[in-house]
């Protein structure tokens, strides 16, 4: 197993946030002062195992960089969020999605309806427009005369209407009602569709074929369309979040370059891939995932905007959660998908929370909640950012005694203690050491073996 090795940075890294922006991907007046604070380290090695860890403490990168949002200050509080798989129930607008793609796959078709997913800039733009354009010409009008409504009559909402209906037509036919709802049930359990259903539809004769394909990062396969990868993800960028700065360097560092290693464990290839969905041998989405033992992370996606027709940002979520379900079943305890962070406060992050169920990290204690109950605490919250913690009177969990850690020395490996020994004058910068004792904190109990580069100790 490869040796974990990180280089500290900062536990109070700020940033501007990239969250607090309008439709039109513009930071907003009020967003001016908001911030990120983060902890940072580079990641210069990693193992699939440590990394897998470190989510389950809050921590992501982006390429090498490792970070973990101070969520307590920082404006858009971001929390893990994960889904089991093993769990999993598509809704309505999920299987319209899978049903919409093989639809266009049979017939080349584009679909009447697609789900509700991220606008381009240039739809955002004609919408403010066409709503500023209907506030001016409604703004002279008289509002219309509502009808007063029959202060005796109560007002039902569908749901206690269909309700009602169904109980009396049980007490009609002498049933349970609690005994057809459980019937029902039933019913619907074993009618219902699978991901690999849709899946499996797919036929030659169908116009279009659609190929999926998980490449490593570090393969010839990978850098042969890296290029092809490159300029889909500058239009992406561009026609989805009026990005207009894209670099070929700035798309490997972010999305390329991982500290982890290919290993193999349990019959599964663990790592950093590129998820490609080909459609006629083309390129239209990509998905950039890391498998690790417990889950499978998604860390990023993008398509070719001119196929945002086929909701691409549900439909390879969808793809990725059967894969994930594909590898649980070589290795059970790899049953959960990550989706990164979800941030209450941001509209475009909330769709997170329609693959259900999933649950949210609670922030001081590290156990999972469901997202339910989590959205009840967050709604509820009366913190100015928004934060809460789920679970208050959970105790924190006990980080790895300073003393322990692991440090690198020129080119030796040395206790924390040990390393002190020889550079006695750091034993007397207390701002350092609490610098430390707070990524103990940060990184939590289990990277014991991990080994941290301190600067400090290689002067």
């Amino acid at each position: 197993m490869v040796t974990s090795f990180l280089e500290y940075l900062t536990t109070n890294d700020r940033n501007s946030c990239g969250y607090c922006k309008n439709e039109q991907g513009e930071r907003t007046p009020d967003s001016s002062n908001s911030y990120t604070l983060t902890g940072g380290a580079w990641a210069h090695n990693m193992n699939a195992k440590d990394y897998g860890r470190l989510l389950d403490m809050g921590w992501r990168r982006s390429g090498r960089y490792l970070y973990k949002p101070n969520n307590r200050l920082t404006c858009c509080p971001q929390f893990t969020i994960r889904l089991d798989v093993t769990k999993f129930k598509m809704s309505r607008s999920q299987k319209r999605a899978m049903r919409q793609m093989n639809e266009f796959l049979a017939t080349g078709k584009r679909p009447v309806c697609g789900i509700k997913e991220e606008d381009s800039v240039e739809k955002n733009q004609k919408k403010s427009s066409l709503t500023s354009a209907e506030t001016t010409s409604t703004s002279h009008q008289e509002p219309p005369s509502k009808k007063m409504k029959d202060s005796d009559r109560p007002v039902l909402t569908k749901k206690e209407i269909l309700n009602k209906r169904f109980l009396e037509k049980c007490q009609q036919r002498n049933l349970d009602p609690e005994e057809v709802r459980a019937e029902r049930k039933a019913k619907d359990a074993a009618r219902q569709r699978t991901i690999q259903s849709y899946i499996d539809e797919a036929r030659p004769d169908w116009k279009h074929k659609l190929e999926i394909k998980i490449i490593p990062v570090d393969s010839r396969e990978f850098d042969e369309r890296s290029n092809e990868s490159f300029d889909l993800y500058k239009r992406y960028q561009t026609t989805i979040h009026n990005d207009h700065h894209c670099r070929f360097a700035g798309f490997r560092k972010f999305l390329c370059d991982s500290p982890l290693s290919i290993e193999k464990r349990d019959g599964v290839e663990l790592g950093s891939f590129h998820m490609w969905f080909l459609l006629d041998e083309k390129i239209i989405a990509v998905s950039v995932l890391d498998v690790l033992p417990q889950c499978v992370s998604a860390k990023y996606m993008f398509y070719d905007p001119d196929y945002s027709f086929l909701s691409l940002g549900t439909y390879t979520a969808l793809r990725e959660i059967d894969v994930t379900k594909r590898f649980q079943q070589i290795c059970p305890s790899l049953r959960y998908y990550y989706m990164g962070y979800y941030i209450h406060s941001c509209p475009k992050m909330r769709y997170k929370a329609k693959f259900r169920p999933s649950d949210l990290l609670c922030e001081k204690s590290k156990t999972w909640l469901t997202f339910d109950a989590c959205k009840e605490l967050l709604d509820k919250s009366t913190n100015s950012n928004g934060f809460t913690e789920f679970r208050p009177e959970e105790p924190q969990q006990i980080p790895l005694a300073v003393d322990d850690i692991l440090v690198y020395s020129k080119r030796e490996i040395l206790t924390f203690a040990q390393a002190l020994i020889r550079f006695p004058e750091i034993a007397d910068n207390n701002e350092f050491l609490q610098k430390v004792r707070e990524l103990t904190i940060l990184v939590g109990p289990d990277l014991s073996e991990a080994v941290y580069f301190f600067s400090e100790f290689n002067s």
